[in-house]
């Protein structure tokens, strides 16, 4: 299965979309079918409500805030999304 580089745009670290991640902006990889399925795997992984009535949208899922690329330079475990510095990993849901 192929592996994907999700990686916030330069510029757009302070979007308020960021806010309805539990992850702040920084790059992750991880096993997906293609980059669709690697932005909502991210998303459902790192999803969280903003307080207030504000109205957001999920960061990664979206193309003008992270790019998404296919991505051979590292191996990644499945069902792990790894963290850039290489030591840090969250758990991602089993792919179906």
């Amino acid at each position: 299965m192929p592996i994907y580089k999700l990686e916030p745009i330069a510029g757009t670290e302070g979007h308020a979309d960021w806010c309805a991640s539990t992850l702040p902006p920084t790059a992750v990889w991880l096993h997906a079918n293609d980059s669709d399925h690697a932005r909502q795997r991210m998303h459902l992984a790192t999803k969280s409500f903003p307080p207030g009535n504000k109205q957001v949208c999920a960061p990664w899922t979206n193309v003008a805030l992270v790019n998404c690329i296919e991505d051979r330079s590292r191996e990644i475990p499945a069902n792990v999304a790894s963290f850039a510095n290489g030591k840090i990993t969250i758990k991602l849901g089993k792919m179906a």
